[in-house]
This record gives structure tokens, sequence and C-alpha cells, in this order.
């Protein structure tokens, strides 16, 4: 009826959708709310760029991940490349708003990557991109994004192991694994929770 007022809340209702179709289990369900959420972006921000190109952005990164889940290789990695270019442009121009969004881009590429074992070397540079971020990010705001920092890590750890430097990735798990219990000790309220 409203399609102006309403597309971009139907578009997040359907990224929502998938993740949590996805969060289920309920892979080959969770896909096509990811497709169209992002069809819808996409047509948003061509008419209105300004507006809806971090929006386009994240529903790019849940589209790559929820093909990478299906074992699509060859349709992942585009989805998540561009959402990796349009965040880079975005944080380019307004670091403040966008850096975290990039992280999580860079971050989201590097899972992809391992989820379908393809492009590892890539991989490993995005993900130590994502936590030089998140570590800048956490020093600043450590409740916000110390458990983001945590997962990046665990993703670098999975990256390595593609890499085959299995004793790079075991020696930065146990070092994280020391880190989540002295936190979890010191109940200061930044780590408990661990990786998300």
């Amino acid at each position: 009826a409203n399609p102006v007022a309403y597309l971009p809340d139907l578009a997040g209702s359907l990224n929502n959708l998938g993740a949590w179709l996805s969060g289920l289990g309920r892979r080959e369900e969770a896909l096509p709310p990811a497709e169209e959420a992002a069809a819808i972006y996409r047509r948003l921000a061509e008419a209105i760029p300004g507006a809806y190109l971090p929006e386009l952005a994240g529903s790019l990164n849940n589209l790559g991940l929820r093909l990478s889940e299906l074992g699509r290789r060859e349709e992942a990695l585009p989805p998540v490349e561009e959402a990796v270019t349009i965040r880079r442009r975005l944080a380019g121009a307004n670091p403040a708003a966008f850096l975290p969004d990039l992280a999580t881009s860079l971050w989201a590429y590097g899972w992809v990557c391992v989820n379908i074992q393809a492009n590892f070397a890539e991989a490993l540079e995005a993900v130590t991109e994502a936590v030089a971020i998140y570590e800048r990010l956490t020093e600043q705001l450590p409740a916000a994004f110390a458990g983001r920092l945590f997962a990046a890590y665990r993703t670098l750890a999975d990256v390595l192991d593609g890499l085959g430097r299995a004793d790079d990735a075991a020696e930065l798990r146990r070092q994280l694994d020391e880190a989540t219990a002295a936190a979890r000790t010191q109940d200061d309220g930044c780590l408990r929770k661990g990786p998300e």
C-alpha cells in the first residue's frame, strides 16, 4: 500500500527473519528472506545512497553468510566482498560512524572464507584488519566491542588453521581461553559473555 514508507522496514524484518531461521538451523529457509532483503536494500540504495548504503552492506554480509552456510562457494564471496567495499568507502568518509561496520564486514569475509574453505590468504588480511580495528574500539568502549574482538580472534585462529599454521592457531586459542577465564574471574563486566 505504501512502499516508500514501509519497504525499509520490510527489508529489516527480512534480514532478521533470515538470521533467526539460520540460528535455528533452518538454513534452506533462511536464504530467501536474506536474498529479498538485499534486493530491496539495493533498490533503496540506488535511489537514496546516503540513507541506504549502510543497510545494503549489512544485508550483503547476511546474504554471504547464508550462502556459505549452504556450501554455495561461488555465490558466497561476492556479497561479502561488496559489503567490504561499501563499508570501506563509508568508513573512509566517516570513520567514527562506520569503522565498526567495516570491522564486521572484514570479519564476515574471513568467516565466509573459513566456512567455504577458500581464499585463506585474503581472509588472513581481512581478519587481521578487523582485529586491529576492534582492538582500537575495545580500548575506547570495552563493553561494546570486547566480545566482537574475541570472536574475530577466534575466526583468525580458524584462518590460521586453513593456512596450515596449526601451531599458531592452537597458541592463539590457548591465549583466548586464558583471557576469557581471567575476565570471568575478574567480573569486570567487559568479557563475561566471551565471544559472540
